[in-house]
């Protein structure tokens, strides 16, 4: 039995999280054991909730950038678990994680998984990952497209990065009538209008500028809008919608705990991303049933096929977005359709189950290895 450590760089409300919980509290106890999570950013709701599953969690409380001294203090971490993985979730934790190996007095296998995000990090950075990568044992990517990026654009070895696609939860994901009509109570929303969900970070990876200039062509329509999420956008996305006077027909409802019951007020969900690696939020969608209108890159496409599980549509292009959302929003049978052939492609594929399933062989290679 492999015992494994979790090192995150944060525990916040947010996709890699929301995994690396998943991780940490399901695995099977007759083959890995999870000895503890450690966050490298000030402790978030995921550390919480991990307590609560009785998972000792410690935090490096770091509000910027790592110093060598804090590789130091996350070596003595590990020494003190002492586990056979460790198993680093994003850029600031792998990079510690790297960083820490030599000072371990013990031999480990380093599991990384760095996420879309490296696509963002400076040249500085992507220097010190280069010079840091021969540490890690294996490399996890979200998505065929994060996997070809490591590879083809980084320079790893390709038998080093495996792909394990995200799962989702189905159990109890019915939609509710009642939490939507509760939700839909609370927007003030008419009998006739639709809503369209976003779900995510206010950060311009996002793209929800462009889903606001799209309702701003939208505004003569039944169509509203509700954005679900917190981050360093909101201001500039405010104005935005103070500039196209959309106040009754765009609002940003902040950061969520109880999403599903949000997701069952939705009519549309919108996923404007200008990147993206696999998010749980698209997964989250169509395994409630909802059509989805997404963009067109990286690993959205690996789940949604156009047509007939979604609808894609090109990046930064609001007039395209807004066409799709109207034609959408005037074809209940067409929604209907694209929700129930979603919903079914999430039970083949995109289960809890099977993502436990991948991550667990993939630990047991690399205790291996």
């Amino acid at each position: 039995m492999a015992r494994i450590l979790f090192v995150s760089t944060s525990t916040t409300i947010g996709g890699a999280e929301k995994t690396l919980y998943t991780l940490a509290t399901l695995l099977d106890p007759k083959r890995h054991q999870a000895v503890g999570v450690v966050s490298v950013k000030p402790e978030g709701d995921y550390a919480r909730k991990l307590r609560l599953q009785g998972l000792h969690v410690e935090t490096l409380d770091l509000p910027g950038t790592p110093r060598p001294a804090d590789a130091a203090r996350l070596a003595e971490i590990i020494t003190r678990l002492r586990p056979d993985i460790v198993h680093a979730v994003m850029f600031k934790a792998i990079q510690l994680c790297r960083l820490a190996k030599p000072k371990v007095p013990f031999a480990f296998k380093l599991v990384t998984s760095p996420r879309v995000h490296y696509r963002t990090r400076s040249v500085l950075s992507l220097l010190v990952d280069r010079v840091l990568k021969g540490r890690d044992d294996l490399l996890i990517a979200e998505c065929d497209a994060s996997r070809d990026f490591l590879v083809g654009r980084l320079g790893y070895a390709p038998a080093k990065v495996r792909t394990i696609r995200n799962g989702v939860e189905l159990a109890g994901w019915p939609i509710s009538k009642v939490d939507r009509q509760k939700r839909r109570m609370e927007l003030r929303l008419g009998s006739g209008d639709i809503l369209i969900g976003g779900v995510g970070r206010l950060d311009k990876q996002k793209g929800f500028s462009t889903l606001i200039e799209a309702m701003s062509r939208l505004k003569k329509t039944d169509l509203r809008c509700v954005i679900l999420g917190e981050g360093p956008e909101r201001a500039r996305l405010e104005a935005q919608i103070r500039k196209h006077e959309l106040e009754k027909h765009v609002w940003l409802y902040g950061e969520r705990s109880d999403i599903v019951t949000w997701l069952s007020a939705f009519d549309i969900a919108c996923l404007p991303s200008l990147w993206e690696g696999l998010p749980n939020a698209l997964l989250e969608a169509m395994a409630l049933g909802l059509p989805v209108v997404a963009s067109s890159v990286d690993g959205i496409p690996e789940v949604l096929t156009n047509g007939k599980t979604g609808v894609l549509v090109p990046p930064a292009a609001p007039a395209a977005l807004a066409k799709a959302l109207k034609e959408l929003a005037d074809s209940p049978q067409r929604r209907a359709a694209l929700g129930a052939a979603a919903h079914a492609a999430v039970v083949e594929k995109f289960t809890v189950r099977r993502m436990m399933d991948e991550y667990q062989d993939a630990y047991a290679s690399a205790a291996s290895r």
